[in-house]
């Protein structure tokens, strides 16, 4: 008997399912029936004379780099590496159709200052929706192709070994490959769940977590956490943290002084952060000498991850403003903006250091009127990374010259 309301009723939802298909099949046939065809592919009046002059022969770096962050020689090359994936389809109608070269000028004119979709959409001669389905699809395949190329962590030991070794004769940390730190992207307030999404500095954004290593390019960045968790939560559930427990990041141990277990890689944090073997960070209170001078050191090396955000958002102001984007959009778009900063650094197109220096300014003034204050589960303190952090200020103090 059961069994057979379990056909019936089987039966019963087949059949609903299969009037629902065919209920919609009948709709969009009955639609594109109804479709008019398209009376105009531009609408009169919109022009896109800037971008022609800028393309043009007879326009200096200085412009070029004031309004897409790049000299023109890098801006052609960028787009030549992306043209296989975002050229315009030959067989469209649109005669109109935006080059790779226009399209990748409409997304690097939106991320480099607070502009909007409208102000951008009118430089190019283009629509507002249209501005922003393509800064979307140029974003991801920016991600997607120069992502893996220009931003990644350590791939071998060599790799490993490498970038040890130039943060240690930079900062004198011994067996740090980087920096990590969280920064937040400010939203407007999301339709639903908006209470996920305050943050402890009082604004609706998205937080971000990201590592350097000591020339100041991204090495690992995870663009997906609503603003009011904690950075140390974040990092507990972050891909590096499970990486690195799990031996899946290579590794290089070194043994720094007789008698004691050697040291694996580990990365540098702030205070909000969990000591443990692979993250360091300072003492909360100094009791000798040797751990304030571990903290002056420590301290010294972690500025490079603030320095690394400051040239970040000059160079990008799309992470300084609330975004007139789907809130879905925005971790894609963010994300290419760590990748095109690495790209721009790696070419040398450096930014002006005043600006560089006040955007700094400005986040310590916002870290100093709301302080990140450690979580008590997750910024934990392990007796691990505790016996770590003790062997690194002994081999410092014992290292360290008769002057200092």
């Amino acid at each position: 008997m059961m069994e057979l309301k379990r056909n019936l009723s089987l039966a019963a939802y087949i059949s609903s399912r299969k009037t629902y298909f065919q209920r919609k099949r009948r709709n969009l046939q009955a639609r594109q029936v109804r479709r008019k065809r398209r009376s105009v592919w531009v609408i009169k009046g919109r022009t896109d004379q800037w971008w022609q002059n800028m393309i043009g022969e007879d326009v200096p770096d200085w412009c070029w780099k004031k309004n897409f962050r790049m000299s023109k020689d890098c801006f052609l090359e960028l787009a030549n590496e992306l043209c296989p994936f975002l050229a315009p389809n030959s067989d469209s109608p649109n005669r109109r159709a935006l080059s790779t070269e226009k399209r990748l000028a409409i997304t690097l004119y939106y991320l480099k200052d607070t502009g909007s979709l409208w102000m951008t959409a009118n430089a190019f001669g283009i629509h507002q929706c249209t501005a922003s389905k393509h800064i979307h699809s140029v974003c991801e395949t920016i991600n997607m192709i120069l992502g893996p190329k220009y931003l990644h962590l350590p791939r071998n030991t060599g790799e490993m070994r490498r970038k040890v070794s130039e943060f240690e004769i930079k900062f004198g940390m011994t067996q740090a490959y980087g920096c990590i730190d969280g920064t937040h992207i400010p939203l407007k307030r999301p339709p639903q769940n908006s209470q996920d999404y305050f943050c402890y500095k009082q604004y609706f954004s998205l937080n971000m977590q990201a590592m350097c290593d000591s020339k100041g390019y991204f090495t690992d960045v995870e663009c997906k956490w609503p603003g009011s968790v904690h950075d140390a939560k974040m990092f507990a559930n972050s891909s590096i943290n499970h990486k690195m427990k799990t031996g899946q990041l290579p590794k290089t141990f070194l043994t720094l002084l007789p008698g004691y277990e050697a040291i694996p890689n580990y990365l540098i944090g702030d205070p909000a952060y969990p000591l443990t073997p692979f993250c360091m960070k300072e003492y909360q209170s100094c009791v000798t000498n040797e751990e304030v001078v571990f903290n002056n050191m420590l301290r010294s090396a972690r500025n490079q991850v603030e320095c690394a955000f400051g040239r970040l958002k000059v160079r990008w102001g799309f992470l300084t403003r609330k975004a007139d984007l789907k809130l879905e959009m925005v971790p894609t778009v963010a994300y290419s903006c760590f990748v095109l900063h690495n790209y721009c650094e790696i070419k040398g197109n450096y930014l002006d250091d005043e600006e560089v220096r006040a955007q700094i300014l400005r986040h310590q003034t916002e870290e100093e009127s709301h302080p990140n204050m450690p979580d008590p589960v997750y910024s934990c303190e392990t007796s691990e990374g505790d016996y770590v952090r003790t062997v690194l200020t002994k081999y410092i103090q014992q290292n360290l010259p008769d002057d200092y």
